[in-house]
C-alpha cells in the first residue's frame, strides 16, 4: 500500500480518513489494496489511513503475525469492547471517513461493508462515504502490467486463430463446443497463461445466452459461433475478447452485427472525444452512448447486459469503473491507467451477437490493445 498516494488522494478529495475494514475476507477490495490476499484472516481488522499523520492498524491479538509490516501504529485487541474502544479512540475523532460502501448498494462491487458495522460507526457520530474514487488510484496499471496484458492479448489472438482453423478444417464433421474450448485452453496453457474459467464457445441459439455453459452442440450451416475467451499471466491483469464467426449466416445476423459494431465504436469515440476536451468520461456515459445506437436500430429489447467492465487481476471482471448505466448507474470516472472492455451485444435469438475490445487509458487517450473485428469471420 502506497500510503503517500492514499493520503494525497484523501487530501484532494477533502476526506479526513479512509478505513479499510474486513472480516474473513468480506472486503476483497481492502485485501487487494493492502496486499493481504491469500492470508489466513479469521478475525476482523481495520486499517485507518488519515489524510495526514500516521496510519493505525486495529488487529486481533492472535493474528498479529498474519499481517505484513504495515506502516503506522498497531492497536491490538482481543475483546469486542476493546475493538469498539479502538474505533472510538482512533477513528471517531475524524468525523468523516471513506469505506468500501456505496449508497443504496448502487454499485455492488463497492458494497463490501456489512450494515451492522456501518451502524456501529454511525453510532459513534461518523459520517461514512464511499471510497470509490480513492480506490481507482489503486486499480490502475503500471507499465509492466500493460505489457503483461498485451502479452495475454497476443495469446488470445493466437488461440482465436487456432480455434477458427480447427473449425474450418472440420466443417464436414463440425467439432463440438467443448472440443473447440479444449483447443483454446491448450494454446493458453502452452503459453503459460492462466484463467479462472475455461473460454465460452456458443453455436447458434446458444449464442443468445451471454453466459452459456459449453456443451456438445455442433455447428450447423447458417449458425453463428460466438467465442468469449480471457486469460492472463500469473501476476498480470486480464485480457478478455469476444469474437464472432459464422457459417453462411443470414442478412438478419449481418444487420445485427453492424449495429453492435457501430455501438462499440461509438462508445470508444465518445471516450476519445471526452478526453480530448479535457474531461474524464464516466462509466455510465459510455454505456448510454453504445445503447442509444442499439435502441435507435430497434434492437434495444435485446440488450441483456452493460457495455463493458473493468479488467482486474484476480478476475476478468475487476472492481474498477464499469461501462454501465443498465445493471448499475456507475458514476465513477475512467481515469488514466485503467484497463477496461467495450463489449455491447444483442441477443434476439436464435442467435446472439457481441463484439468485445480491450482499452487502456493513457493520459493522451484510449489505446485499443486487442483486435478490432470489422466483420463476422467466415467459416
Amino acid at each position: 500500500m502506497d500510503i503517500a498516494k492514499a493520503q494525497q488522494a484523501l487530501q484532494e478529495a477533502r476526506i479526513p480518513g479512509w478505513l479499510l475494514y474486513s472480516f474473513q475476507g468480506s472486503n476483497v477490495l481492502a485485501l487487494e489494496a493492502l496486499g493481504l490476499q491469500g492470508r489466513m484472516l479469521s478475525r476482523r481488522f481495520a486499517y485507518l489511513i488519515p489524510a495526514q499523520g500516521e496510519p493505525v492498524l486495529i488487529v486481533h491479538a492472535i493474528e498479529k503475525s498474519s499481517f505484513p509490516n504495515l506502516p503506522g501504529q498497531w492497536v491490538v485487541f482481543s475483546s469486542w469492547e476493546q475493538f469498539a474502544h479502538a474505533l472510538q479512540t482512533h477513528v471517531a475523532p475524524l468525523g468523516r471517513i471513506a469505506m468500501e460502501y456505496h449508497p443504496g448498494g448502487g454499485i455492488p462491487y463497492l458494497s463490501r461493508i456489512d450494515a451492522g458495522t456501518l451502524e456501529l460507526l454511525r453510532g459513534m457520530g461518523l459520517e461514512v462515504i464511499s471510497s470509490a474514487e480513492i480506490l481507482l488510484q489503486f486499480q490502475t496499471w503500471a507499465p509492466a502490467d500493460l505489457a503483461a496484458h498485451k502479452r495475454a492479448a497476443q495469446g488470445i489472438r493466437a488461440a482465436l486463430e487456432h480455434a477458427l482453423g480447427f473449425v474450418r478444417a472440420r466443417l464436414d464433421q463440425p467439432p463440438s463446443e467443448r472440443e473447440v474450448q479444449a483447443e483454446i485452453s491448450k494454446v493458453f496453457e502452452a503459453r503459460g497463461l492462466v484463467f479462472d474459467h475455461p473460454p465460452m464457445v456458443a453455436y447458434g441459439p446458444n449464442a443468445a445466452n451471454p453466459h452459456h455453459t459449453v456443451g456438445e452442440s455442433r455447428l450447423e450451416r447458417g449458425q453463428v459461433m460466438l467465442i468469449d475467451l480471457w486469460c492472463k499471466e500469473p501476476e498480470g491483469p486480464y485480457a478478455d475478447v469476444t469474437w464472432m464467426a459464422g457459417w453462411e449466416v443470414s442478412d438478419r445476423v449481418q444487420e445485427a452485427w453492424m449495429v453492435v459494431q457501430e455501438a462499440r465504436d461509438t462508445a470508444l469515440e465518445v471516450c476519445r472525444q471526452s478526453l480530448a476536451q479535457g474531461r474524464r468520461p464516466r462509466g455510465y456515459e459510455l454505456d448510454r452512448a453504445a445503447r442509444q445506437v442499439i435502441e435507435k436500430a430497434g434492437m434495444g429489447a435485446h440488450i441483456l447486459h452493460r457495455t463493458g467492465h473493468h479488467l482486474g487481476y484476480s478476475a476478468t471482471h475487476g472492481n474498477g469503473t464499469h461501462l454501465d448505466d443498465l445493471e448499475t448507474h456507475d458514476t465513477r470516472p475512467l481515469i488514466p491507467g485503467l484497463g477496461f472492455t467495450i463489449e455491447p451485444g444483442v441477443y434476439p435469438g436464435p442467435f446472439g451477437i457481441r463484439s468485445e475490445i480491450n482499452v487502456f487509458l493513457h493520459e493522451s487517450g484510449p489505446e485499443v490493445t486487442t483486435g478490432l473485428q470489422t466483420e463476422i469471420e467466415r467459416l
